[in-house]
């Protein structure tokens, strides 16, 4: 899978969701739903959102949510929150408990906080993705520990509505190949839903930095080289729309874990 970068995506948010999911656990687990708001931050404004975004996480964790969120930001000043649900009613029920939270920890202190993040951002969207675990490919021994992925790559795939089977189709045979080749680094699909540009589907892959990431994705196009790697990728680019890429990082300083004894999802 060779981007416009010659990048061949072997190694591949959100994970982007590296942290959401270990790619060990991604063949083993049903598709799983998350929320994701997306922040197009202005360059000159990233101390006063991140300072935002730090002080939520400290007043969530005093009113001891039971739901986590994971944080990601991209090179270009997109920051990325990413919550599971059990379903869409579940935004519902989050939403309920929100507001309880922010009662019982004070009204004022969250609107104060509100305030805060006013001129820090462009725009807010929301949407959701979905894992998929038959489009996902882990290595029996993972290259990399969850905490190991510090770089964070991602594949955009815009798909033909008319193509997406077809696009399924493909991808499993990428996973099909990459088992016969025992490939070390894996790479973890999601599906896109409500608020993104349907269809959509992205892969994420990751590597400790920038320089072990391309350094171990140069391995793997040297045991994927040949005609059927080359034919996918060929393939894979007749089914789209449009195809881009983006790199960032995992922010565990600005991510909710909740210490409920069960996740939430």
């Amino acid at each position: 899978m060779k981007t416009k970068i010659s990048v061949l995506l072997s190694v591949f948010l959100l994970a982007g969701f590296y942290a959401a999911i270990s790619l060990a656990q991604a063949q083993e687990q049903k598709p799983q739903l998350y929320w994701i708001t997306d922040c197009a931050v202005k360059p000159g404004m990233v101390s006063k959102f991140e300072a935002a975004v730090k002080e939520e996480c400290a007043l969530t964790a005093e009113g001891k949510s039971l739901y986590p969120w994971m944080a990601y930001s991209s090179d270009d000043f997109h920051y990325y929150f990413v919550s599971p649900l059990k379903n869409h009613a579940d935004i519902d029920t989050q939403e309920k408990a929100e507001e309880e939270m922010r009662k019982k920890v004070g009204e004022e202190r969250f609107n104060a906080n509100d305030k805060a993040y006013d001129g820090t951002y462009e725009y807010a969207r929301i949407g959701f993705v979905h894992l998929r675990p038959d489009l996902s490919y882990a290595p029996e021994k993972p290259r990399l520990k969850p905490e190991e992925a510090n770089f964070l790559y991602w594949g955009l795939f815009y798909v033909d509505s008319a193509k997406v089977e077809e696009f399924n189709e493909i991808f499993k045979e990428y996973v099909t190949l990459y088992k016969s080749k025992n490939v070390a680094s894996g790479f973890t699909t999601y599906q896109g839903g409500y608020g993104t540009d349907m269809p959509f589907y992205f892969v994420a892959m990751s590597g400790k930095s920038p320089a072990d990431f391309f350094a171990e994705d140069e391995k793997t196009t040297k045991i994927l080289e040949g005609e059927k790697s080359k034919e996918l990728w060929d393939k894979t680019l007749a089914t789209l729309r449009k195809f881009e890429f983006k790199t960032g990082t995992y922010r565990p300083d600005l991510s909710y874990i909740s210490e409920a004894k069960e996740p939430v999802k």
